[in-house]
């Protein structure tokens, strides 16, 4: 059954061409006519490029180009992360100098706090002998 009504279609549709190409032959004038050439031009430049383009060699050569473009991307975006880290670790290592500096400018007073220790302790030897902790009383 389903033979049939492709065979009976295919001549409905057949018996529609030659009517209508009789009618416009007829007439003088054609059916969408700007439509029409237009698919005739491009069904003319497919089967150009279809003859004469070698198809294996062209879809190569673009796949060629697409990897290459991927790559590049791809060394952009990594060059791209590795200046991003570059720079928070340069922030940060500014941050932590910045820190020590400031931390290494109150040692001369400290130095000067120890001498001042040092010294009540030679003074406090001086006037307190030690204590032995072997003698018991």
């Amino acid at each position: 059954m389903a033979h049939l009504a492709a065979i009976l279609s295919s001549l409905a549709l057949l018996a529609g061409f030659i009517a209508l190409t009789r009618y416009e032959t007829r007439r003088g004038k054609r059916f969408f006519a700007a439509e029409r050439a237009l698919l005739d031009t491009n069904v003319e430049r497919t089967e150009f490029i279809v003859a004469h383009v070698d198809l294996p060699a062209f879809v190569r050569d673009e796949v060629h180009h697409a990897l290459a473009r991927i790559g590049h991307a791809i060394a952009h975006l990594s060059l791209q992360a590795v200046r991003a880290a570059e720079r928070l670790l340069t922030r940060l290592v500014r941050h932590l100098r910045s820190r020590t500096e400031v931390a290494a400018v109150p040692r001369e007073n400290a130095r000067e706090f120890v001498k001042t220790l040092s010294d009540f302790k030679d003074t406090l030897q001086a006037t307190h002998p030690g204590v032995d902790p072997l003698e018991v009383p």
